[in-house]
């Protein structure tokens, strides 16, 4: 009796609890990957809202407006176009 009861202080979680196999298995897997998942979107959301992101869209779609327009040539556009992404860095 003792050595059961010693047994089951030790290590409560894992005897007769609610998975009966000794442990949880992949259940365990699927609160990690959804706190993972809700922190990735949390981050995701974040960074396309940081200011240097909002520049980058403005100055790219100013870019748009004016090649559309007639302003400037493709050629001109590709040029900007790379420099607003490579500033972005």
């Amino acid at each position: 009796m003792l050595a059961q009861v010693t047994t089951y202080a030790a290590d409560p979680g894992w005897h007769n609890g609610p998975w009966n196999h000794g442990g949880p298995g992949w259940w365990i897997v699927f609160p990690i990957l959804f706190w993972v998942l809700v922190l990735s979107v949390v981050g995701y959301v974040i960074w396309r809202r940081s200011p240097m992101q909002s520049a980058r869209h403005a100055g790219e779609q100013t870019l748009a407006e004016r090649y559309a327009r007639g302003e400037i040539d493709e050629q001109e556009l590709r040029e900007r176009r790379a420099a607003l992404r490579n500033k972005a860095r």
